[in-house]
């Protein structure tokens, strides 16, 4: 089968790619949820709370964006409250705890949980709250993910026919895009069912293009059918290289449309065509400066994280290079599948976790 990278080019554009979301495909995933049961001060300060929790998620590797059952939940406690006369203002002397946990939400499993004290003082109560808690230092979150990670590895490995599941039914159903941003949801450290997943989004990737190029044919003929072959060579002009079967319907089409234009008319189609292959170049080539740009914001940022982040981002471009060396999954048609997903998780908010960093 071949199919050209102008095309995987041509498919995503249509989706507006986010670029900063594109490293977080394949990362663990944890959203953040604060239920209605949690205590008031956690509800005040639910925003807070998400980009500080982001945050501490992204420093050690993870990702808030993207499909995820998993969730950490926060729940402030406050133990004491003392109020201090402060001259004009009293000052609130606030001790508390900010409880968290992971949890598995489908069946309301506890993957991992942690309680962190905290103390600090202001003139509002709530401010000193928010004070104590911008005091806790990152390391402070650690156990809570070296607890969860292994179960939450297990789950992924358990769930694995269940993704590919879904996946294959919303593929049935023509949701190309989210059959495959539901693939990609599996971590990319798991290296062999990752692996399995992106040759599945391939093949569905495939099939998108197929309709796609299916749709473009129809309307070609049916302009032919109107003896408006002008029309047909337009629509044709965006037609992408595909299988050898469905290249050979568009050259049949092409060459019954060229014939019945004029020699005018057939230079401008040419010129048409060749000018919409010359754009999806240098958006390959963007892309690829853009690839790189990212891959280097991501070593610089490995240099200035703790707890072992240069570790796993070096894990994850070993198994991006495993998965790579297969002649049927190039980085570029990677990259491809990976900017599908990203988009989907930043179209579809109502449907998957997607936190804004903005700490």
């Amino acid at each position: 089968m071949k199919t050209t990278f102008a095309l995987v080019i041509a498919l995503c554009a249509t989706l507006g790619c986010n670029a900063q979301t594109l490293d977080d495909v394949g990362k663990i995933v944890i959203g953040f949820h604060v239920p209605e049961t949690s205590s008031r001060e956690t509800q005040e300060l639910k925003d807070y709370l998400s980009n500080k929790v982001s945050h501490w998620i992204a420093q050690a590797g993870y990702s808030s964006n993207g499909i995820s059952p998993l969730y950490l939940y926060p729940d402030i406690s406050i133990d004491s409250e003392d109020v201090a006369e402060g001259g004009m203002k009293n000052v609130y002397v606030i001790t508390g705890t900010l409880f968290l946990k992971i949890v598995q939400n489908e069946r309301n499993v506890v993957f991992s949980s942690v309680s962190l004290p905290f103390r600090d003082s202001s003139t509002k109560k709530i401010t000193a709250i928010k004070n104590g808690i911008g005091n806790l230092q990152y390391n402070k979150i650690l156990p809570l993910l070296d607890e969860a990670k292994e179960k939450i590895l297990k789950y992924y490995e358990s769930e694995k026919n269940t993704i590919f599941a879904k996946a294959e039914l919303m593929c049935r159903r023509g949701e190309y895009e989210g059959a495959i941003a539901h693939l990609m949801s599996i971590p990319s450290c798991l290296t062999s069912i990752h692996q399995e997943a992106l040759e599945k989004a391939d093949e569905i990737l495939n099939m998108k293009v197929k309709a796609y190029n299916d749709s473009i044919l129809i309307l070609a003929n049916s302009y032919l059918a109107n003896h408006d072959a002008r029309s047909s060579l337009d629509v044709l002009s965006s037609y992408q290289d595909a299988t050898e079967t469905q290249n050979a319907a568009y050259r049949q089409v092409l060459t019954k449309a060229e014939k019945l234009v004029t020699a005018a008319e057939l230079t401008a189609a040419k010129e048409k065509r060749q000018r919409y292959l010359d754009q999806k170049e240098r958006e390959h080539h963007q892309w690829a400066v853009e690839d790189e740009e990212r891959r280097h914001r991501m070593d610089m940022d490995n240099q200035q994280m703790a707890y072992n982040r240069a570790a796993l981002a070096a894990n994850e471009r070993l198994t991006s290079q495993r998965i790579a060396s297969n002649e049927r999954l190039t980085s570029q048609r990677i990259n491809a599948i990976k900017t599908i997903a990203a988009n989907y998780y930043q179209n579809n908010q109502s449907r998957t976790v997607i936190v804004k960093h903005q700490y």
